[in-house]
């Protein structure tokens, strides 16, 4: 299937940590329409290496990190397709203090005992939104708890400012999740692989463009 031509969901600086540029099924399964998901969290340079929290890795560890320590939460997430909103959740609360033990724990927990077949999606996805458009259906997940703006049946264009970045959900860090998928009804939806129209990497510290490409997890991306 020819990858279909999305505008990026997010500006500036990012790094994709599950890809379809590295692997597909790029979490690992096909279910819930996740065969060519992106997550995307943001990294800044500190003290020589790329980190996503302005803390120590003490501090971290201590959990002393909370979500205004991080760099990509409450980051503007922007439509990537024209189309109608069908299903929003906004309500489900973040934990503000984050820690490496307890997190991982929600997400072993989850790999272990979830079933795609009974559960929720807010259990794995946490503040979500699908909107349908001509072609495919774009999930957007794990934003910030209330920042989701527009409400179901709401018409949206691509470059439109629909919600922020959150920590919701099965996540370790602020996160975006993003997937294309055939349907709104996620629970039977497959995936629908994309590509972002325009967007730079950074390749040994000077910026490349790329048209319809698929992001990997070597570089850095700049939307």
């Amino acid at each position: 299937m020819k990858p279909i031509v999305v505008s990026p969901p997010l500006k500036g600086e990012w790094n994709a940590l599950n890809t379809p540029g590295d692997k597909v099924p790029s979490h690992g399964t096909h279910a819930w329409g996740m065969t060519y998901a992106f997550d995307f969290y943001r990294l800044k340079k500190m003290h020589g290496s790329a980190v996503w929290h302005k803390k120590s890795h003490i501090e971290y560890l201590l959990g002393q990190v909370t979500l205004g320590d991080t760099f990509g939460w409450g980051a503007p997430v922007y439509a990537p397709i024209d189309g109608v909103v069908r299903e929003v959740v906004s309500s489900v609360k973040e934990r503000n203090r984050l820690h490496l033990v307890a997190d991982l724990g929600i997400v072993l927990y989850n790999t272990l005992f979830f079933s795609y077949r009974r559960g929720k999606p807010r259990q794995l996805s946490g503040n979500y939104l699908i909107i349908e458009g001509k072609t495919c259906c774009a999930f957007i997940a794990h934003a910030k708890t209330g920042s989701i703006k527009p409400h179901v049946g709401d018409r949206v264009k691509a470059g439109d400012h629909i919600a922020d970045v959150g920590h919701s959900g099965n996540s370790t860090v602020p996160h975006l999740h993003f997937q294309l998928m055939d349907r709104v009804d996620i629970k039977t939806a497959k995936g629908v692989p994309c590509c972002f129209s325009g967007y730079e990497v950074d390749t040994n510290d000077q910026w490349q463009k790329v048209a319809c490409g698929i992001p990997d997890s070597r570089h850095t991306l700049r939307f």
